[in-house]
């Protein structure tokens, strides 16, 4: 036995076990759960059954045109099924949607019946007679009405799935295409969705076998549906850690004794560390901030903290850059300097997945374009300015592009997103997308429309471009290298999935959804808690799980809103009174050094 817990044979003896126990429910028609905690092999798990299934490919598909569905959550995962399966036609990969439409698109007059029942579509629908004749698609993802046909919308899909499945001969027909359907990261499945899938237990030829990869620890999102314990699934455990060191694993175990994990018989010693700000003496935030040191104080802790964890861990001499996650992208856009395109949007999407049409212009096509200008690699910058052919006649053509450029690079430095924006509606020699003039042009009416006094009321699309145009183009810059990662930062919500050598999660407020030190401080009665205190308290939990899953080797916890005694006395039993550190300030508000320990006495370094 070891400090991160029993297990019994190696790790791939595990893996075969595992394997073994899914194929035996597969030809059983049962269905099944494989549970099991972070960086235990999943996803590795599911490549390897459905290796299995294409070497006995008769066995499991017995009839011809029949296929395993192999759902995900994300492209990305999506692809990297594709790729390790090579691409083979018996399997058919695709992201919830993609699934669920390939299942519900036969059926437009099932479609047709339900729609109306959903949320945003009876004013939609209330002066049409009948929809008998109408076409039914998904294809732009948000909701409308065109000539004889209805759109529908993303969040429309789920909603119409949990319709139609639990239609024994709807289930039956889905059997005969996919008699398997295996689901990666089953917790993320939206909620009511998997008891429909299933359907009536008491009748075992009701449809598919589905197979629920996942951890329940692991949801994170609204409206999904964790832990699926009260399904007739099969459950089969996985306990082995492939990923984390075992100061990590230890750390993971502590937080999770129920699903010990054992690491890997090479894996790293590691180390985690634990720093609190509870010798702050200063004032603290309030509302969702609540009890977290100010944000100049936090940049400066953050950067102390950085540079005192990879002294501490630079055990080889090597430099150990850190993966850091913080809770917001808003904490974010303040440490590496877009803050004012933060307060510019009142949805994040907006700016970081790029949803408004000027944003992903400039980040999507602009600034690829100056760098193809800079490194003359006219090619490439004409195909994505969509001009393959741009006619050069005279040498006058060539000085214009020369000179556009050189307007435009200029601005970028010292501009305004307004300045840049201007020379690219002014200009001649490319056209801007539809969208991007449409918003300019609305909003100059709009502009008008106020300077004459008839005191509009904007749309959310032109009080967002309003609020852009007046930031520094340097931030666009910024939020470019974030986007594009090309920084050490990152959401704790957008690295699921992923893992890193070093991390340093940072802890504090900015969402009043997460309270990281009431979770802690409730931990060893959490399940004495009422109801909702016991959804508050697993939300954050399974958010500071995730983060603490990521490392690989080092972890470092920054928490910048104080830590009550219980919080403090939850992290010693993790992670020890010695990995604990108190870091110490100046007068001035400066870090300096951290005291060892939760003792007032303890020795300081």
């Amino acid at each position: 036995m070891s400090q991160t817990g029993a297990r019994v044979g190696t790790a791939e003896e595990e893996s075969r076990d595992t394997l073994g126990k899914i194929l035996a429910a597969l030809s059983d028609g049962q269905n099944f759960k494989m549970e099991a905690g972070a960086g235990a092999g999943k996803t590795h798990s599911l490549i390897d059954t459905l290796q299995h299934i294409l070497r006995v490919r008769a066995r499991y598909l017995p009839r011809e045109g029949q296929r395993v569905a192999c759902i995900t959550y994300t492209n990305v995962a999506r692809n990297e099924i594709i790729r390790r399966t090579d691409d083979s036609p018996h399997i058919f990969a695709e992201t919830i949607h993609g699934f669920l439409w390939e299942a519900l698109s036969p059926f437009r007059k099932s479609l047709l019946r339900e729609v109306h029942k959903l949320p945003g579509w009876g004013s939609l629908l209330e002066d049409q007679d009948s929809l008998e004749d109408f076409s039914v698609s998904y294809d732009l993802g948000f909701r409308g009405i065109h000539e004889n046909g209805i759109r529908l919308h993303h969040d429309d899909i789920p909603a119409l799935a949990i319709k139609l499945f639990p239609n024994l001969k709807f289930r039956r027909l889905i059997a005969d295409r996919f008699p398997i359907i295996l689901v990666d990261a089953y917790q993320d499945t939206p909620s009511g969705l998997a008891e429909a899938m299933i359907g009536d237990a008491s009748n075992s030829r009701s449809g598919s076998a589905y197979g629920f990869f996942g951890d329940h620890w692991q949801q994170i999102y609204d409206k999904t549906c964790g832990s699926i314990d009260d399904l007739p699934v099969k459950l089969i455990q996985k306990r082995a850690n492939w990923r984390s060191s075992q100061a990590v694993v230890h750390l993971l175990n502590g937080m999770r004794p129920e699903l010990p994990q054992a690491a890997v018989s090479n894996a790293h010693i590691g180390a985690v560390t634990v720093y609190h700000t509870n010798s702050w003496a200063g004032t603290r935030g309030t509302h969702s901030k609540k009890g977290q040191i100010p944000d100049d104080v936090l940049k400066a802790t953050l950067r102390w903290t950085v540079e005192d964890a990879q002294r501490r861990q630079q055990r080889d001499g090597a430099e150990r850059d850190s993966k850091v996650l913080m809770l917001t992208h808003s904490s974010i856009a303040s440490e590496l300097g877009f803050a004012n395109i933060n307060r510019s949007f009142r949805r994040n999407e907006d700016f970081v997945r790029k949803n408004d049409d000027v944003v992903a212009f400039l980040l999507d096509v602009i600034e690829p374009c100056c760098d193809y200008f800079d490194n003359k690699q006219y090619g490439p910058m004409f195909d994505l300015l969509k001009r393959s052919r741009p006619r050069m006649t005279r040498r006058s053509d060539k000085t214009a592009w020369t000179g556009l450029f050189g307007t435009i690079n200029s601005a970028r430095s010292t501009g305004t997103v307004g300045d840049v924006m201007d020379i690219l509606l002014e200009q001649n020699c490319f056209a801007l997308p539809q969208a991007v003039t449409n918003r300019h042009r609305k909003w100059e009416l709009a502009c008008k429309d106020l300077e004459d006094g008839e005191g509009i009321v904007e749309p959310r699309s032109l009080a967002n471009y309003e609020k852009f145009r007046s930031v520094s183009y340097r931030e666009v810059l910024a939020l470019r290298e974030y986007v594009e990662e090309n920084t050490p930062f990152s959401t704790q919500h957008g690295v699921k999935g992923a893992e890193y050598p070093h991390v340093l999660a940072v802890f504090g407020g900015g969402w009043t959804q997460y309270n990281f030190p009431e979770m802690l401080a409730n931990f060893t009665q959490r399940d004495s808690l009422s109801p909702g205190s016991r959804k508050r308290f697993e939300k954050s939990r399974n958010l500071f799980y995730v983060a603490c899953s990521r490392a690989k080797e080092d972890l470092v916890l920054l928490f910048t809103t104080e830590l009550s005694d219980d919080a403090l006395e939850t992290l010693k039993a993790w992670v020890g009174d010695a990995n604990i550190r108190d870091i110490q300030y100046s007068p001035e508000g400066a870090p300096l050094s951290s005291r060892r320990g939760l003792s007032p006495d303890a020795a300081s370094t």
